[in-house]
């Protein structure tokens, strides 16, 4: 039996950044550790992004993944920190550089506030790559407090200037799962870099 028991699937809305070191591996390397415990169902473009916050930091590579899981918010939680974990990040400043940062930005329509938690993402209008990509992965999902689709939520008119796109991951093969959920669809990735520009994906 998959992770969650037999509880109801829920639609979440991830976004992963990398900072450091080798940026696209540890996208690569949290792709493949979340595909082992959610079920993937797509994956945006990869963007460039300047640093968000108050610390000087390089710039980031970021993505969002739309998935279903049954884990309970908490217990989702605890799986996107190991994700962090296993990519050796270590938290000694707040909003400093990471080498792997995986965040909740919504659980189906559940907004919540929890020491450990607040649903939705309390900064996700503010991240201009969460704004301009979350139309590109959202499916269905609507917007919590408004009650509105994300499409409709979100910026639907190409990058913003802060904001450009490289070649995608090679994470975008098919899934597979433990448990029930074992047999899924590849992911939608989206994408608009034609195969033969750029570098091969690593």
């Amino acid at each position: 039996m998959s992770e969650g028991g037999d509880r109801r699937s829920v639609p979440v809305l991830l976004a992963l950044g990398s900072n450091l070191g080798d940026r696209r591996r540890y996208l690569e390397e949290g792709v493949a550790f979340l595909r082992r415990r959610i079920r993937i169902q797509a994956l945006s473009r990869v963007v460039e992004s300047a640093p968000w916050g108050p610390v000087s930091q390089p710039p980031f590579l970021n993505l969002l993944l739309r998935a279903e899981t049954r884990l309970r918010p908490l217990e989702l939680l605890d799986r996107l920190q190991a994700a962090e974990a296993a990519a050796g990040r270590v938290r000694e400043t707040p909003q400093g550089p990471r080498t792997l940062d995986v965040d909740l930005i919504f659980y189906g329509s559940l907004t919540m506030e929890h020491p450990r938690l607040v649903i939705p993402h309390p900064a996700w209008r503010e991240r201009p790559f969460v704004h301009d990509l979350v139309a590109e992965v959202a499916g269905d999902m609507v917007e919590p407090v408004s009650g509105r689709p994300l499409r409709e939520v979100a910026h639907t008119h190409g990058l913003s200037g802060s904001l450009s796109e490289v070649e995608p991951l090679e994470s975008a093969g098919p899934v597979r799962h433990s448990g029930s959920e074992d047999q899924a669809d590849p992911p939608v990735v989206a994408s608009s870099v034609p195969a033969s520009e750029g570098d091969a994906p690593c």
